[in-house]
Order: structure tokens, then C-alpha cells, then sequence
């Protein structure tokens, strides 16, 4: 746990900082997050865990720059999809606007690559209606 408070404080110097060099050495070491396609878990677990817009925020975007950079399996396109679906559900009404647009570029990212991939990705507004409706 205190290594997730260390990764909001960090998340709060890059989004937050005047300082250029303090900046610069969060965005270094937040880094693998956006590039390393095994943080995929990580930046889950930040969504589930986190207190702070700046982390969710982070978190976000890495999974964004991971599905826009990498060809990530159909399965795990899917899953991330589903999570998404089923965290803007839940957790959508209560977060900062700025993590909310993020987390649905996100889904319409997935959704516009996996378009042809498969018939799930198609399913995006049937299944947003749901939860609207709720």
C-alpha cells in the first residue's frame, strides 16, 4: 500500500509540478507504465486502488498509449474492454471529468481497433445502455 501512495505522489508532481526537473524525473519513472506491456495489471490495480485523480489519470492514459502502440492479444483487448464497461459502471459517477473522458477514449480506442476483430467490440453501445439505464 505504501508503494501505491508513493506511485499518487509521484502521479501529483508530473500532472502538477512547476518544476521541470521534478516533472521530468516523474515522467521517467512513470514511464514503464505506458510502454511495458506487462503494467497492464498494474494500471488495473491503480483503477481499483487509488484515491487520486492523478493516479486514475496515469493509469488511463498508459493503457491508452499500451493499446494504441502494442498488438495486444484479442483476449486481452477484451478483458480490458469488459473491465472498462463494467468500471465506468461503478465508479463513473464519482470520478474527476478529466479521468472520465480518458477512460472513454480508452473504450473508444478498443472499440475502433477491434471493430473487425470481433463481434463483441460491436456490442459497446448495447452494453453502455444498460448501465445508463440502471
Amino acid at each position: 500500500m505504501e508503494g501505491l501512495r508513493q506511485l499518487e505522489a509521484l502521479c501529483e508532481r508530473l500532472y502538477n509540478s512547476q518544476d521541470s526537473v521534478e516533472r521530468a524525473h516523474a515522467e521517467n519513472t512513470l514511464k514503464c507504465f505506458s510502454v511495458n506491456i506487462e503494467y497492464i495489471s498494474q494500471c488495473q490495480y491503480i483503477l481499483d486502488n487509488a484515491v487520486t485523480p492523478y493516479a486514475l489519470m496515469l493509469a488511463s492514459s498508459s493503457l491508452l498509449k499500451q493499446v494504441t502502440d502494442h498488438s495486444l492479444a484479442l483476449q486481452l483487448r477484451l478483458d480490458i474492454r469488459s473491465y472498462l464497461i463494467n468500471y465506468l459502471a461503478t465508479r463513473g459517477p464519482e470520478l474527476q471529468p478529466f479521468v472520465t473522458a480518458s477512460l472513454i477514449q480508452l473504450l473508444c480506442r478498443l472499440t475502433k481497433f477491434g471493430w473487425f476483430d470481433d463481434d463483441r467490440f460491436r456490442e459497446v453501445v448495447k452494453e453502455s445502455m444498460n448501465f445508463l439505464n440502471q
